[in-house]
């Protein structure tokens, strides 16, 4: 089984050179592998990186040639964006089937069902066959693709995969939320200190963030400093990253 390469930050990455294979997908197996040697289960897996449990599942027991394998080679790769867009905000695969073909695009709906379908597995959509939906509604949700938004589950797998956000949502979210700002420098330090095993940085860090206005980090900071000879232990072992992925996992979620 091909291996992918390991970068300085501890995910596997750099996949430029594989055009078959998915970066973001790449990072997500990562993510999940780092986490499932953690000891997390499925379930809670799923909730830390916003993804389904098959999904997990999948990721977990699947070949990395086969799940990080790119998938959308179709001539809909044009309205790609917009029917991410539509299906996020809870249009039906039927009402945005109908709204490609207005836009010019005429297709066999089997043929759009079948691309929105890798679509919805791709990015773990939440939608629901079958629901009766009122005509409001479901021009209240096309109103939503007027606005420009961030979902919850892309912060937080920015924060944790490292997957760089728009610079305008990043500049908006780090001067409203300031927090945001400090917990994701202090996501970047962590790592830091285990990628390059430097155990003064972890000293300087733990008194660093004891101090802290945010209170997860300064609870976090304290345990670290409880378990200080365990910590110390994982900052100089050459074994799996797990229990750096793994407690950062805990403190994005204690932030949740």
């Amino acid at each position: 089984m091909e291996n992918f390469p390991e970068s300085e930050d501890g995910l596997q990455q750099n996949v430029e050179n594989c055009t078959k294979f998915d970066e973001v997908r790449v990072k997500m197996f990562n993510s999940v592998h780092e986490l499932h040697a953690a000891g997390y289960g499925n379930r809670k897996i799923a909730k830390l990186l916003g993804i389904s449990r098959n999904t997990a599942r999948k990721y977990i027991h699947g070949e990395p040639e086969s799940v990080c394998q790119k998938e959308f080679r179709s001539s809909l790769n044009i309205y790609h964006d917009y029917i991410v867009k539509s299906l996020q905000t809870g249009m039906s695969r039927k009402d945005v089937h109908l709204s490609i073909i207005e836009k010019g695009f005429n297709c066999k709906q089997s043929t759009a069902y079948d691309y929105m379908n890798k679509i919805v597995r791709h990015y773990g959509i939440d939608i629901s066959i079958g629901k009766s939906i009122s005509a409001d509604a479901i021009q209240k949700r096309k109103n939503l693709q007027n606005y420009d938004y961030l979902t919850r589950s892309a912060l937080f797998k920015s924060l944790w995969m490292n997957i760089e956000l728009l610079p305008t949502h990043k500049q908006y979210l780090f001067n409203k939320y300031p927090q945001l700002y400090e917990l994701n420098i202090c996501i970047k330090e962590f790592r830091q200190i285990f990628c390059g095993k430097h155990m003064p940085s972890l000293y300087l860090f733990i008194e660093k963030y004891k101090n802290s206005g945010i209170k997860a980090l300064s609870s976090f900071a304290a345990g670290l400093e409880k378990d200080i000879e365990a910590v110390e232990n994982a900052v100089s072992s050459d074994l799996s990253s797990g229990f750096v992925e793994g407690t950062i996992n805990k403190l994005n979620h204690s932030l949740h």
